[in-house]
């Protein structure tokens, strides 16, 4: 992955995955294990919470498609090394929580994924994104 073009975001605008997207991935371990260190990565970067979480729905069968869009989040990872949660001393305690939903987003089970970001002085504290 050193070598790959960096990704704008961390998965293609109006992207709807599917346990039937491609043939079945040959080192499905491997992939597990990636998909594992992205949702520990997610505690610290909400900005790829909910595509991780998207990923980790369709871990018992992947597909190639699925590990495409894992390997869009490490290109977009690539093109955001110093992003991160920082606080400093000086700024003003301000608290904002946003949420939001994709009505019925998921093409196999008819669910919608939905989320919410809570935010201290403009930093991310806490966030989710469920099934």
């Amino acid at each position: 992955m050193s070598g790959c073009r960096p990704a704008d975001t961390p998965i293609e605008a109006n992207h709807k995955m599917s346990c039937d997207d491609g043939k079945e991935i040959e080192n499905i371990h491997e992939f597990q294990r990636l998909v594992g260190r992205l949702i520990y990565l997610a505690h610290t970067r909400p900005d790829i919470a909910y595509v991780v979480s998207v990923i980790n729905q369709f871990m018992i069968a992947p597909k190639t498609r699925l590990a495409d869009a894992a390997n869009r989040i490490l290109r977009y990872l690539k093109s955001s090394p110093g992003c991160g949660i920082l606080f400093s001393p000086n700024s003003a305690l301000k608290i904002e929580v946003y949420t939001d939903a994709d009505w019925v987003g998921s093409v196999d089970d008819r669910r919608s994924t939905s989320g919410y970001c809570s935010l201290v002085s403009g930093k991310p504290v806490t966030w989710r994104s469920k099934k």
